[in-house]
């Protein structure tokens, strides 16, 4: 079965020595590859990074990442 919503498209930032930095925008996708996260944004484009996440917040469209 395929699941379909309205568009909700994520800012993922990483937390480093207490500053928030955006590492994406428009991220769509985010799948865990070992101790790292696999992020795929709207347009296909992917970065592989080593962190862990932190919080996910739906309402303000963040993924904030350790």
């Amino acid at each position: 079965t395929t699941r379909r919503r309205t568009m909700c498209e994520a800012v993922v930032y990483v937390v480093k020595d207490g500053d928030m930095q955006k590492v994406m925008e428009n991220v769509v996708t985010l799948h865990p590859e070992g101790d790292r996260l696999l992020l795929t944004d709207l347009f296909g484009e992917q970065k592989l990074i080593t962190a862990s996440v932190e919080k996910v917040d739906l309402m303000l469209h963040e993924i904030i990442l350790r």
